[in-house]
């Protein structure tokens, strides 16, 4: 009978044998497959053989084995298009919440300027007579130079240094400290060009910007509103000079280009015209009824942007009611409406 030999199993070309059993032991762990035993003089051989497994396709997705998936077998990417949408959105959103962040930031900035301002040049105070409503114009003047009044519209914001220059443009966008603000630009409340800086003008053209936190002049574009308008017909215009009470009779919603920027009159009779044309346009009635031009010899004109209608203006118009400036006739300047006074309305009053 032929003696039975044990042969060493023979190792698949290509693949690394496992380390031997030193003792006849199991294989090493995670090999597939029986492990070798030892049967005599021979031993287990490392690497045992074992049995071939079943080998499929590689699928063109990466999955071993697996279904071939026709849609990707020449290697296209997937997402197409979508993924760039997508990806396009993502940025215009960021680049949206953070233009927002810089707007609400530089809101927050303005705001807080005017805040000191006020707290340090005037803080208002309930039934304090005209005499006493008393402006630190030497801190005023110190910050700014071309100070020359301040405005106070008592259950509103509006709480504002009033400035003046020969530039109409230049406080657009410049605020009371000389800063050029970035995306929300507050500018400063200024006297038109035109007028005289001492407000002895039979007109005082006042401009502000109509801002979208309601602050500057914004609060007067609501006073369309017949509640409004008569729960806030008080504004004070305090002045180094002395100090005035106004009470309002009109609000104008006009185009950029309206002929309202006239600060003198060559007579009594053409002022009280002007007056009753403002009278008859305003889109909003005092409560006690319409208002009359006589009596009144000193007026001011408080303009903002208006968004109902194209390149739009608010015009609130107010009479000088009390005073403690010395008393002086209004100028009578001559001739009326020029060039310069129709564009101040246009140009001065510009939104940013």
């Amino acid at each position: 009978m032929a003696e039975y030999k044990e042969y060493p199993a023979p190792q698949r070309r290509g693949r690394h044998a496992s380390p031997a059993s030193t003792q006849g032991g199991s294989s090493q762990k995670g090999d597939v497959g029986p492990s070798a035993t030892n049967t005599g003089s021979a031993g287990a051989m490392s690497g045992a053989y074992r049995p071939a497994t079943a080998t499929t396709k590689r699928g063109t997705g990466g999955n071993p084995g697996g279904p071939q998936n026709p849609k990707n077998s020449k290697g296209k990417k997937k997402g197409g298009p979508w993924r760039v949408v997508f990806w396009v959105a993502l940025v215009v959103f960021i680049g949206a919440v953070g233009t927002l962040g810089v707007i609400g930031y530089s809101y927050l900035q303005g705001q807080n300027m005017y805040k000191d301002v006020a707290n340090e040049a005037f803080v208002p105070s309930e039934n304090v007579p005209l005499e006493d409503m008393k402006v630190d114009w030497d801190a005023l003047k110190a910050k700014n130079p071309e100070t020359v009044g301040w405005i106070y519209v008592p259950g509103t914001v509006i709480n504002y240094p009033i400035v003046h220059t020969t530039d109409n443009e230049k406080y657009l966008t410049t605020d009371f400290l000389g800063e050029k603000g970035w995306l929300a630009n507050f500018g400063t409340i200024f006297l038109a060009a035109e007028n005289k800086a001492d407000f002895s003008d039979a007109n005082n053209i006042v401009y502000g910007h109509h801002m979208n936190d309601g602050s500057m002049f914004a609060a007067f574009d609501t006073f369309r509103n017949a509640d409004e308008f008569n729960g806030h017909r008080v504004i004070y215009i305090l002045t180094p000079a002395g100090n005035y009470k106004l009470n309002t009779f009109s609000l104008v919603i006009c185009g950029a280009n309206d002929p309202l920027a006239q600060p003198t009159f060559t007579d009594k009779a053409e002022m009280q015209r002007y007056i009753q044309d403002k009278i008859n346009r305003s889109v909003v009635m005092p409560a006690q009824g319409p208002a009359s031009p006589d009596g009144m010899d000193k007026i001011f004109a408080f303009v903002t942007c208006d968004y109902t209608i194209n390149d739009g203006r608010a015009v609130l118009f107010a009479s000088v009611v009390e005073s403690t400036v010395p008393s002086s006739p209004a100028s009578q300047g001559q001739g009326s409406t020029n060039i310069q006074d129709v564009s101040a309305v246009g140009n001065a009053a510009k939104e940013i």
